[in-house]
């Protein structure tokens, strides 16, 4: 159909009034890609959204009862029309680019799911931007150089092909790692398509401004990561390599 959108942007939120406005607004200045629809899904929030959330004819509305992210998400997914599954966080402001950034990584049709940098806003601390710059090294370098074994991701950045979840299923509902999870079933079942990075594909994390407040949640992924039996963390040597990795990119910048 022409009106079919080429990239459904999958939403989830859960109180986010406080950052959801500017999220929001980010999706609906994207750089033109052709037709799109913005799946918004409130979690059971106590506040009342936006009210021109409801009154925008680019934004769909949803409600999804079941508590935990996942559960949201998939609720969106099942509804999202488009080959193309865009994924970001109520608290992530995507860079007016980030949608083509999907789009031409998707002309891969190698590609089954991409994840992109994450950053944090302006006012954050020194040390929180340089744990940004690492946490993204790490990200590209595990992906094009190491093994499958140690492969994450993380749905604020992320996309994934709709027939992906057609032929695997959704989400695991579980609190955390349920990105993660998915792309190693993708690799156990469909070892043809793979998992990208762009860095071309950004968002701003508005959460945190404070370093110890992202290691946090850090460590929370950490322990939740061991669900997945395939899984493994990086040893010394790789975290080495994402350091002198790390140090690269922030040379050719």
């Amino acid at each position: 159909m022409s009106d079919a959108p080429r990239v459904s942007v999958v939403v989830p939120f859960f109180d986010r009034q406080k950052y959801l406005a500017a999220c929001v607004e980010a999706l609906l200045a994207q750089d033109d890609v052709g037709p799109i629809e913005i799946i918004l899904v409130d979690n059971g929030s106590t506040g009342a959204a936006p009210a021109a959330i409801g009154r925008h004819p680019r934004l769909t509305l949803l409600r999804e009862r079941t508590p935990g992210v996942y559960a949201a998400r998939n609720t969106g997914i099942r509804h999202a029309r488009a080959p193309i599954i865009a994924l970001t966080d109520a608290d992530c402001v995507a860079d007016r680019d980030w949608l083509r950034s999907v789009c031409d990584g998707m002309q891969d049709a190698s590609v089954g799911i991409l994840i992109g940098e994450c950053r944090y806003p302006a006012e954050a601390s020194l040390a929180l931007k340089l744990l940004a710059a690492y946490e993204n090294a790490k990200a590209e370098y595990v992906i094009d150089r190491c093994a499958s074994a140690y492969h994450f991701a993380y749905a604020n950045n992320m996309a994934v092909r709709a027939s992906v979840f057609a032929e695997l299923g959704p989400f695991r509902e579980w609190s955390r790692a349920a990105d993660s999870e998915l792309v190693h079933r993708v690799r156990s079942t469909r070892p043809d398509l793979r998992l990208a990075f762009r860095r071309s594909m950004r968002v701003t994390h508005l959460e945190f401004l404070r370093v110890r407040d992202r290691l946090t949640r850090l460590s929370l992924y950490s322990r939740t990561n061991a669900q997945i039996a395939t899984f493994r963390e990086l040893g010394a040597v790789h975290r080495a390599g994402v350091l002198r990795h790390m140090l690269r990119r922030a040379g050719t910048r």
